[in-house]
């Protein structure tokens, strides 16, 4: 039964990484394109005197929409900072809990923050507020955007807590590792190196 679930959380986490990977791609080509509308304003403002499109309240909403985007693929792929001085010491099954612990913790700040997000965006949907700007930009809408991508990290965070509880439980330290363990230098520069091959 215990193997079933796993597998099946297994298949979602797989699902999650594909998502996470679309939604971090989605975040760059929202950069991009914000570089684009920067270039277009520095040219209108040399050649016209005066901007063609208002650049600096959009890559506002795009930084905090992308960023935000890219929080599960970052978890997924074990990509953020880590300080793991003494971490690596541990044995596997001290470090498997402190994997668990560090992921419990993220999730109960997913909670708060896209608990407070959500209640931020709502109230700007309902009182119908506008950005004090030129464009007038319903507020809504980029904060809308940026809690999809709180609320998708939230997802992928508790999803991985429950497979390394579960993972744990079963006594597979090999999977906890894998799936949130801090990657030692080896395994680091095997993986650049895959990367670089394929």
């Amino acid at each position: 039964m215990l193997q079933q679930v796993n597998s099946a959380l297994d298949r979602v986490l797989g699902g999650v990484q594909v998502g996470s990977l679309w939604m971090a791609r989605a975040g760059g080509v929202l950069i991009l394109m914000t570089v684009a509308l920067v270039t277009i304003e520095v040219f209108s403002r040399q050649l016209m005197g005066r901007s063609a499109v208002h650049a600096t309240e959009l890559t506002g909403y795009v930084m905090a929409i992308s960023t935000s985007w890219a929080f599960a693929y970052t978890l997924v792929r074990k990509a953020h900072i880590r300080i793991d001085a003494l971490y690596l010491n541990f044995p596997k099954r001290i470090r498997g809990a402190l994997d668990l612990l560090a992921l419990l913790a993220m999730a109960l700040f997913c909670i708060l923050v896209v608990g407070a997000a959500f209640e931020v965006a709502k109230a700007s949907f309902t009182g119908g507020a506008r950005a004090n700007t030129p464009l007038g930009t319903p507020v809504w809408i980029p904060q809308f955007l940026w809690v999809v991508g709180l609320a998708w990290f939230s997802l992928a965070v508790g999803l991985l807590a429950l497979r390394v509880l579960l993972a744990l439980l079963a006594g597979d330290i090999e999977r906890v590792q894998e799936l949130a363990g801090s990657p030692t230098l080896d395994e680091q520069i095997s993986d650049e190196n895959h990367e670089a091959t394929s």
